[in-house]
């Protein structure tokens, strides 16, 4: 198996540009929470907002959200909202996208795959991207995510205003199959089949991506917590699951990524030291 870069989209919001880069070593970040808070640290002189996804996200059942690290009033804060966006970062191809300076004017941002346009904020956002394939961020006194999700406190709704962003609609149109596809599948289900361990009740909520439950939480995201599974990024209440090292190195394995079980163990640490910058 070889190292997957990471792929990350960069937004200038000032100049209205944009571009996608590999980045080979962040590999070690594994993805959401880690992978946020290291770019949070590259590009910090630009005030951004880092929106990332993990390795699971798109793949196995209850990695359902996506990791959005920022700083209010120069603290790093991490939060986690659900509905379909991290499977739309996914399908774009992306591990992250950071929103750096800020627009002169009010703006939407309208991301498909790799390519991004500005658009007028008098645009009906429900216009835009491809139905069934996007994922539309409103921006108004709370940020409402899939006309239902909204992030805890509000960190993220009064750094967008900041940056004159009134939407983001994320697409994502390309497609992938794991190579050791039996191997996948028989996992996938076994997760899925882990029902009882999770720690919340099915409910008729609408749910977050890759999770049948629409729970009672399902509508309010997250903030901080565990270093790996915000990683990942899985929910909070699948901690039983995705806290197991094995589990995860096997996830890893099965999509054909080269973590060892030793990247896994030590990513608290890189994480513990990149924040050690902000000081």
């Amino acid at each position: 198996m070889e190292t997957k870069a990471k792929k990350v989209l960069k937004i200038d919001l000032t100049a209205k540009e944009c571009e996608t880069k590999s980045f080979p070593d962040l590999h070690q970040y594994i993805g959401g929470a880690g992978l946020g808070i290291k770019l949070l640290e590259e590009n910090k002189e630009t005030d951004p907002v880092v929106l990332s996804v993990g390795p699971l996200n798109g793949f196995f059942p209850y990695a359902s959200k996506t990791s959005i690290t920022l700083l209010n009033n120069s603290v790093v804060e991490d939060l986690y909202l659900g509905g379909s966006l991290s499977l739309r970062i996914k399908f774009a191809g992306l591990d992250s996208i950071v929103l750096n300076g800020k627009a002169e004017n009010e703006t939407i941002l309208s991301i498909s795959n790799h390519k991004v346009e500005f658009i007028e904020p008098t645009t009906e956002i429900g216009s835009l991207g491809l139905p069934g394939k996007k994922s539309v961020i409103k921006v108004g006194e709370k940020v409402l995510l899939d006309d239902y999700f909204v992030a805890q406190e509000n960190f993220l709704e009064n750094k967008l205003i900041e940056k004159n962003i009134k939407g983001i609609v994320v697409t994502g149109t390309e497609t992938y199959k794991p190579q050791a596809f039996e191997k996948y599948t028989e996992l996938y289900h076994n997760i899925l089949a882990r029902e009882k361990d999770l720690k919340v009740q099915k409910k008729n909520n609408p749910s977050c991506s890759n999770c049948p439950l629409g729970c009672e939480h399902s509508k309010t995201g997250e903030l901080g917590g565990n270093v790996l599974i915000h990683s990942l990024v899985a929910c909070q209440y699948a901690e039983n699951i995705y806290s197991d090292i094995g589990i995860v190195f096997s996830c890893l394995n099965v999509l054909g990524y080269d973590y060892t079980h030793e990247d896994i163990e030590n990513l608290p640490g890189f994480i513990e030291e990149t924040l050690k910058n902000f000081n």
